[in-house]
């Protein structure tokens, strides 16, 4: 009796998997025309102090000949990494190197000489100074510039497009609730950055000639930067 007793349930339980099964499949293969749709855009952000300064020079000298004018930005720029290189924590980078010829009217050709180079560091403790001195010696400050390293920026990027999602997700169940519905899944969804945080820049020109030896430094503020992330989704709804 037992025995006949337990055939007699396993065959019920089969019967009803059986009848079960279609339906699960039937649920998991639905349309998703049968769903109502919901298009939500999201956003994020997130805030953090720029973790580098970065002083933009350009060494220039005109003279009579080009090898004269040359001579000059040369050496302007090989003390200027010289003595970057003695300045603990401050990379150099020497850019773009031009040369021209200049035929002002009624005057005397002449040529010009330039090159570019930057001066990178995770504060303004060492740079500042550094970029008082190089002012000082003629070259031209461009400008300096407060702003998040690649590996910040990448990190910071993640953490904004998940504060996005997060806001897609609180929208989607937040209006699927008022409309007398559930979220079943998310479609799709993209994302998109904000695009990077413009530079803190302040615009200097050159400091020239004996002034210079007992003029300060310049300054720079390191302002707070906001890196951003928006997001699409399509939400599918049921009752």
């Amino acid at each position: 009796m037992r025995l006949s007793s337990r055939l007699t349930s396993l065959s019920a339980l089969a019967l009803a998997l059986t009848a079960v099964t279609p339906a699960l499949a039937l649920a998991q293969n639905k349309p998703e025309d049968s769903y109502t749709r919901l298009e939500i855009n999201g956003s994020g952000s997130v805030k953090a102090a720029p973790d580098q300064l970065i002083a933009r020079f350009r060494a220039e000298s005109r003279d009579k000949t080009a090898a004269a004018a040359q001579k000059a930005v040369n050496t302007l720029v090989h003390h200027a990494v010289e003595q970057s290189a003695k300045t603990a924590g401050v990379k150099a980078a020497v850019l773009e190197y031009s040369v021209s010829e200049n035929r002002p009217d009624k005057a005397p050709a002449s040529w010009t000489a330039s090159q570019a180079l930057t001066f990178t560091a995770p504060d303004g403790s060492a740079l500042l100074p550094l970029t008082g001195d190089l002012q000082g010696e003629g070259l031209m400050l461009e400008d300096l510039s407060w702003s998040l390293s690649p590996e910040n920026q990448k990190k910071l990027t993640l953490d904004a497009e998940k504060n996005a999602v997060e806001d897609l997700k609180k929208q989607a169940d937040t209006l699927a609730a008022s409309l007398g519905l559930h979220v079943v899944r998310f479609a799709t969804v993209s994302m998109s950055s904000g695009g990077f945080p413009r530079p803190v820049m302040m615009m200097a020109m050159a400091a020239r000639g004996p002034a210079a030896d007992s003029a300060p430094p310049p300054s720079s503020t390191a302002e707070v930067q906001t890196v951003r992330a928006t997001a699409h989704a399509t939400v599918l709804l049921a009752p």
